[in-house]
């Protein structure tokens, strides 16, 4: 393909995010009869945003089924950080081209056809179907890692001169050499994001750790933990499982380093995306805009920072016992920093937000469609209050909730004083939408309380 013909293709993908959701899967479905061919990627990569948001049927392919078992550590190039034991989607097409030219021709042919033949919805039949490949395709990338490190030419023909490139290399060997063991294990836990494991979910996990070397050399389930805690919104209840585990000897010296890594990995990780939420970057050319509306995008801020501050408060325990300063302050830097994120981003915006929305002039009450976004803003301080003990913000949060019920306070003082306020309705209904707020901002015995105070003003 030639390169004005790969510049077409990712024009058209471009093109395709405005158009109705219909049409876009039509172009999608179009790109994907075109499987590996070169450029593909790249007009995938355009159409991304928008298929993570309707989600499609994809169809299997050899090279995806290839990078299936790890595919919960790619990022976007965009938001790729390094030394976090993650890959770049930039580095896929290469490292795919490469790995294909050292596989068996008759092999790969094997497990197209045994794609074609086997129901694709079907999880572990499709395990079975890539098993070989996945076999082979690690000892290729050891191989290309190898001659990358040894031939420098090749390595910059290939890769370019940075040598992160062989970092995720690995990262992918040491994946798909347990390929069919991490797949199985998806099958028999939640799907992602993982919130609340069972009983069985954790037997299943043991089970896993304890096949794969057990109290004797816990070191070689880390491909398969790696992979478990990029899947969990609490990662530290899987670092936990590693520190319950009982070791000696040489043993306690590999389970403490696994735990230090995946710490640090797992708090890298919550690093990386409150950097990229506190820095509110330009949105990925040809992904569908964001939400203009203040109201959902303070809900879903708010959600953001409840996920990686969940996520963070997990891992405390394994942090603490670890004793690492240089993982406690990464701690510390990532809490101050979605700490951060809320103050200026969710709490910033609160205020602002309400004020347009119920503070109305001459005493008219808030319009039913305006009352349930102001209701979801002060939702979203509320969420926002619940994460102030673990993010230290609590004096900060506590003033801003004060602040919002003065206002509510006085504006209904307002509106109370005005000529003719006792027996006009809209007064009253008014008074009964500012008494939802404080409900959910204070709790029903305040509301109560305002309740009678108002009530007795206006009768």
């Amino acid at each position: 393909m030639t390169d004005a013909a790969i510049a077409q293709w990712q024009t058209l993908a471009r093109d395709a995010t405005r158009l109705s959701d219909a049409k876009f899967l039509q172009i999608y479905a179009l790109l994907e009869q075109l499987g590996d061919k070169p450029g593909i990627a790249g007009a995938f990569d355009a159409m991304r945003p928008r298929l993570t948001q309707l989600r499609p049927p994809r169809r299997p392919t050899v090279s995806r089924l290839f990078f299936r078992p790890a595919e919960d550590l790619f990022d976007d190039p965009g938001v790729y950080t390094r030394r976090l034991q993650r890959v770049s989607r930039g580095t896929l097409p290469t490292a795919w081209k490469l790995v294909r030219a050292r596989l068996d021709g008759g092999m790969v042919d094997g497990v197209a056809q045994g794609i074609l033949k086997a129901d694709p919805r079907d999880p572990r039949v499709m395990a079975r179907v890539a098993a070989p490949l996945w076999e082979a395709g690690a000892q290729a990338l050891a191989a290309i890692a190898d001659e990358a490190e040894n031939n420098l030419r090749f390595m910059v023909d290939n890769f370019g001169r940075d040598d992160d490139v062989l970092r995720q290399i690995q990262t992918l060997r040491d994946v798909l050499l347990l390929g069919g063991v991490i797949e199985d294990l998806k099958q028999r836990l939640p799907e992602r994001p993982i919130g609340d494991l069972a009983e069985s979910h954790v037997e299943a996990i043991k089970g896993v750790m304890a096949q794969l070397g057990g109290a004797e050399s816990p070191q070689a389930a880390a491909p398969v933990l790696l992979v478990l805690t990029a899947r969990m919104l609490r990662p530290g209840v899987v670092l936990k499982m590693l520190t319950d585990m009982r070791v000696t000897g040489n043993s306690q010296a590999q389970r403490d380093a696994l735990t230090r890594d995946l710490s640090g990995v797992v708090v890298g990780n919550l690093l990386r995306q409150t950097g990229t939420m506190a820095k509110a970057p330009e949105p990925t050319p040809g992904a569908a805009p964001p939400s203009k509306d203040p109201v959902q995008q303070l809900g879903s801020l708010a959600a953001v920072a409840e996920r990686l501050t969940d996520g963070l408060t997990s891992v405390n325990d394994s942090v603490a016992i670890l004793r690492d300063k240089k993982i406690v302050d990464r701690v510390a830097a990532a809490r101050s920093e979605i700490g951060e994120f809320v103050l200026t981003t969710v709490l910033g915006n609160v205020e602002k937000t309400l004020a347009g929305l119920m503070y109305s002039a001459g005493g008219v009450s808030t319009p039913p469609d305006e009352m349930k976004k102001a209701e979801a803003t002060v939702l979203a301080l509320k969420r926002s209050a619940k994460l102030a003990g673990h993010l230290g913000i609590q004096r900060e949060v506590a003033a801003k909730i004060t602040e919002i019920r003065r206002e509510i306070e006085r504006q209904a003082d307002r509106m109370m004083a005005a000529p003719g306020a006792r027996g006009d309705p809209e007064v009253r209904r008014q008074m009964f939408n500012n008494l939802r707020l404080v409900e959910i901002l204070a709790g029903s015995d305040e509301a109560e309380r305002m309740y009678r105070e108002w009530n007795r003003r206006l009768t």
